[in-house]
């Protein structure tokens, strides 16, 4: 009865590592778990703000550990260099949940990941949100990789190349702190490989998402300063008249790399004539309503191009890309 016990035991373990091998998904290898730390039964907060407060404080203990795993390391530093840069915008509006908005169906980032999808989103500016829809049951993730085709990685390349003195420049114009710079850097060597080299597939993964972050930056301050620009418009010194694109700002819930907040902006301001990037139908609205028809609705300041928001989520099966459409307002008229 011993042998069969001791048996019937080593075959239960036998069936449990080979359980730990087996993908969660099909399209993903084994799970690795090298670099995964796990939290045994995660606190749950009861409201919102406890919740996004308290896995905030979480995850900085853990980054202030010692992480000899490359990503794992990136990742927290890539929270601080974005704490550090991101225009500090104050929102008083209730947290917006990233899941309650439309999205494009997401996409597996990774080795299986086609060359049509990275190249776009490598040449795209528009603003991404690092998210870790999982957290309280582990720590990101396990080891991503990229396998870029030469081109594509020289495209990468070339892309930092270019992006990066445009943020030190910023930095500098803003007068921001030199922790900003210190942090970019780190970020460099934690991912940027030397011309002569072929970087490894973990280190694309990170050159990658460094690419996105840094185009983030860039973004919001590319918008800071236009509607900076249009607040000081000397032919226009009433702003509040007049329709146009004002910011606006929102908080996202349980983002826990960052940005927490977006300027999704607002389009504000009276359509009087002339009415400011305004479609024919407006026009002859407007007309009607001067001509004395006063029960019809006057044109309204409305916003009439978007962009959109891409979401990268980081969770135990590996990282996903969706885009949420139509979020951020770039253009206003009147209809």
């Amino acid at each position: 009865m011993a042998v069969f016990a001791l048996c019937s035991l080593l075959l239960s373990w036998s069936r449990l590592c080979v359980a730990l091998q087996v993908p969660d998904r099909q399209t993903h290898g084994p799970i690795v778990t090298d670099c995964v730390h796990f939290r045994r039964n995660p606190v749950r907060p009861t409201n919102r703000k406890t919740a996004r407060g308290q896995s905030s404080t979480e995850i900085e203990d853990f980054c202030r550990g010692n992480n000899p795993c490359l990503q794992t390391s990136f990742l927290c530093e890539l929270k601080r260099f974005l704490g550090v840069i991101l225009p500090q915008e104050s929102s008083q509006s209730p947290l917006v949940q990233l899941d309650s908005l439309r999205s494009l169906p997401p996409l597996m980032l990774g080795l299986s990941s086609s060359e049509t999808l990275l190249a776009g989103m490598i040449n795209s500016s528009a603003p991404t949100v690092f998210s870790f829809n999982s957290w309280g049951s582990t720590f990101p993730v396990h080891q991503e990789q990229l396998a870029l085709s030469p081109p594509l990685l020289e495209e990468l390349r070339q892309r930092l190349e270019e992006i990066v003195p445009e943020i030190m420049e910023m930095i500098k114009e803003e007068k921001l702190t030199d922790k900003a710079t210190e942090r970019l850097r780190r970020l460099q060597r934690l991912s940027v490989w030397k011309e002569t080299e072929l970087a490894a597939g973990e280190q694309q993964y990170c050159a990658f998402l460094l690419l996105k972050a840094l185009q983030t930056v860039a973004h919001a301050y590319d918008l800071q300063r236009r509607l900076r620009a249009t607040r000081a418009q000397p032919s226009n010194p009433v702003m509040g008249n007049v329709c146009g694109l004002r910011s606006l700002t929102v908080s996202f819930e349980r983002v826990l790399v960052g940005p927490n907040t977006a300027n999704i902006n607002n389009c504000h301001g009276s359509c009087a004539f002339p009415l400011t990037n305004a479609n024919n139908h407006a026009v002859q609205l407007n007309y009607h309503i001067e001509s004395g028809h006063t029960d019809e609705r006057a044109p309204c300041c409305v916003p009439v191009a978007y962009e959109g928001l891409e979401v990268m989520e980081l969770d135990q099966h590996g990282t996903y890309i969706s885009t949420k459409p139509d979020v951020i307002a770039k253009e206003c008229g009147c209809r």
